[in-house]
């Protein structure tokens, strides 16, 4: 299984033309596009989203990521063979697979420079999606050992991000993207939450120099509409959230990675 993962967009055909060059190498393999519309651009909301969804999938899925500003440049292609759950992430190395890394481990690093497996012996300077990552993966779905795309490598590019604890009686962490209803998704697991808080607390939200009020709750509905809300969300993070609205709006975010602090309200 390969699960596709861009910022083309889903109003172009390059997202069809990397499924064709997989199915033309093995017709048998089953593609699921997780998502094609995301922050362009950007590998570290990206890799948030990356872990987030690959956790949903068996064991020896082959994830083709290819969010990749750099395309062309000297940043590399890769692939990391993780030491759990046998994944395969075929990307570039621009921090997207950081936090993969981290919660799976690497067993392998290979640099893809075998032009053997590419699409095209000329290939194109602007679409390795199409000419290296989409044939890689398809090759590695037929089963060629990872040692056959390259050389193996000792490290990757990671980036730098606020790590989620716990301090005094608050809890720091980012905010790492928005989903498509405005819902703002942290970096702080719901274990965290619950180890302070529980449902119904009032909760101080401080960020970027301001302070609002939420409730902690576990569902929308457990507040008014147009009210804010914390809650665990199906990843198992903190979301910050408006029953029926747009918390991006309310708390007049525009970028991620801004740090947070939560604090239980003092009556």
């Amino acid at each position: 299984m390969i699960a596709f993962f861009t910022d083309w967009g889903n109003d172009s055909y390059y997202v069809g033309i990397c499924k064709a060059v997989m199915k033309t190498i093995n017709k048998n393999v089953e593609i699921i596009d997780v998502l094609h519309d995301t922050k362009k651009f950007d590998p570290k909301v990206n890799a948030h989203i990356l872990y987030r969804f690959s956790k949903d999938f068996p064991e020896g899925t082959i994830f083709l990521s290819v969010i990749d500003a750099g395309v062309g440049s000297n940043r590399k292609p890769i692939i990391l063979k993780s030491k759990s759950r046998n994944f395969y992430f075929v990307a570039p190395d621009n921090g997207l697979l950081t936090l993969v890394a981290e919660e799976y481990g690497i067993d392998k690093l290979i640099e893809i420079n075998n032009e053997k497996y590419y699409f095209r012996k000329s290939y194109s300077t602007t679409f390795h999606g199409r000419d290296i990552f989409s044939p890689i993966a398809a090759y590695l779905s037929k089963g060629i050992p990872i040692e056959e795309f390259g050389q193996e490598i000792n490290s990757i590019n990671l980036f730098r991000y606020k790590s989620p604890e716990i301090k005094d009686d608050s809890i720091e962490g980012e905010i790492i993207f928005f989903d498509t209803f405005g819902n703002i998704q942290t970096n702080i697991p719901a274990e965290l939450g619950d180890t302070l808080f529980k449902k119904d607390d009032k909760i101080n939200i401080h960020y970027a120099n301001k302070k609002v009020q939420a409730y902690y709750e576990r569902v929308f509905s457990d507040v008014l509409p147009g009210e804010l809300l914390i809650h665990p969300e199906s990843s198992g993070f903190l979301e910050i959230a408006v029953n029926q609205g747009s918390a991006k709006e309310m708390l007049e975010l525009d970028n991620e990675g801004v740090e947070i602090i939560l604090s239980k309200e003092n009556y």
